[in-house]
């Protein structure tokens, strides 16, 4: 038995079983030739991700900061020993920071 091999030819339309349509092969983009490779731009993961941080920081910059509040120790073992007049010392020695560049923040 002999086989014959053919070479893949991205021009010919391939044909399917008989009774079924043929498949047309469509531009991937307006004005584009068919067949034609489609360039693929790789994409750097560590650019895209200097990328996303740069967006972060660029909506801190605009004053879109994203507050988190933390709270002092002493605070907290006062608010636990004396509860619950120990609670207005928590609260007060509370101090909120942006989560994404840790700059302190003034309180609301």
């Amino acid at each position: 038995m002999s086989e014959v091999k053919q070479e893949y030819n991205p021009q010919v339309a391939v044909q399917g079983p008989p009774g079924y349509p043929v498949a047309q092969q469509y531009p991937s983009t307006p004005g584009s030739i068919p067949g034609a490779p489609v360039p693929v731009v790789p994409v750097d993961n560590a650019a895209a991700g200097q990328a996303y941080r740069d967006q972060l920081f660029a909506q801190c910059a605009q004053g879109n900061h994203e507050r988190k509040t933390e709270y002092g120790m002493c605070g907290i073992i006062t608010a636990i020993a004396c509860f619950p007049c120990g609670l207005i010392c928590l609260f007060s020695d509370s101090q909120e920071k942006c989560s994404r560049c840790g700059v302190s923040l003034e309180k609301r």
